[in-house]
């Protein structure tokens, strides 16, 4: 007698719609650990909610399976078509349609998958360069996303995330988007953009720049300055630190900087969670550390500060004291 096929249960599409916002939080890159948590223990509260979670992990994996030949211009094109699908339509496509995924995340989905919907794109602990047509080479510092598409004749960079140095020729033409500016930089110049949560940091290191952030407003920047935009307006122009650039040769240089801040930073370059105990938050640190060699970088500060490393599973590492 021949058995019959068991059908999958059917996802209640609130418990797609919780799996999916605890996705999108845990692999945003800004998760705490206690959210980490409370994402296991939501799983572990009702077989719904892992079947649910499972269902979307395994989406995410075929999602990308299935897109990894497409040219991310056309890949960002089918992203845009997202306003035209409603949110309800997309968490019930969820469970018979993974494509329809696309369309249900907000305005940070290239944040959220940054190698399938950018050109340029860098996972954690990677640094690559790309030399492109035109005459402007560009470095992605780690964990960074940029698009280059090409509008009226203009070549426009857009910076999705992340820090990028742009050294730009004598006969290149183009401009550098990012949340908050424009920006054209002059012939034969070198910038160093950063994409912070609310704000663009340039930093010129040759040339000169002009910013426009907003209704008119513009800024000219010279070489050695640097100057911060977001929602209220430019920053305070100031001088540009020595090591700006350290990151592009691997290094993260210290003066003087609290070891929680310093190990924030170094944080983008490790896989797994780095934190750092408020009792030690606050020793100040000088020296030139590898952010290729997160790790070696930990095991150094545990030699010359009264700390040390406890990690699991070689993941999550926390900085204690001694």
């Amino acid at each position: 007698m021949r058995q019959a096929a068991l059908e999958e249960p059917r996802l209640d599409p609130e418990v797609v719609e919780q799996a999916m916002l605890w996705m999108v939080r845990l692999q945003s890159g800004a998760s705490s650990d206690g959210e980490q948590l409370a994402c296991l223990q939501w799983r572990q509260e009702n077989p719904a909610n892992e079947r649910a979670w499972q269902r979307l992990a395994g989406l995410g994996q075929g999602l990308r399976d299935a897109t990894c030949s497409l040219p991310a211009p056309r890949a960002r094109r089918l992203l845009q078509a997202r306003t035209q699908v409603s949110r309800r339509a997309v968490l019930g496509g969820l469970t018979g349609a993974g494509v329809l995924m696309l369309a249900g995340f907000g305005a940070s989905q290239r944040s959220f998958m940054p190698t399938l919907f950018s050109d340029f794109a860098t996972a954690t602990g990677q640094r690559l360069t790309w030399r492109l047509d035109g005459g402007v080479a560009l470095q992605l510092d780690t964990h960074s996303a940029l698009d280059n598409d090409r509008l009226a004749g203009l070549q426009v960079l857009t910076l999705n995330r992340g820090r990028v140095l742009l050294e730009v020729g004598q006969g290149a033409r183009f401009s550098l988007r990012t949340a908050q500016v424009s920006i054209s930089p002059a012939r034969a110049s070198r910038l160093i953009v950063a994409q912070q949560p609310t704000a663009t940091l340039v930093q010129v290191l040759d040339g000169q720049v002009l910013v426009d952030y907003g209704q008119g407003a513009r800024a000219e920047l010279d070489a050695g300055w640097q100057q911060r935009f977001d929602g209220a307006g430019a920053g305070a122009l100031a001088a540009l630190p020595s090591s700006a650039s350290a990151w592009t040769q691997g290094l993260l240089v210290a003066e003087r900087l609290p070891l929680g801040q310093l190990l924030q930073e170094l944080d983008r370059y490790r896989p797994g969670l780095l934190r750092c105990d408020p009792r030690v938050a606050g020793l100040l640190v000088s020296g030139s550390f590898s952010v290729d060699q997160p790790d070696a970088s930990l095991d150094l500060l545990t030699q010359v500060l009264p700390i040390r490393v406890q990690r699991v599973l070689g993941y999550w590492a926390t900085v204690l004291p001694a």
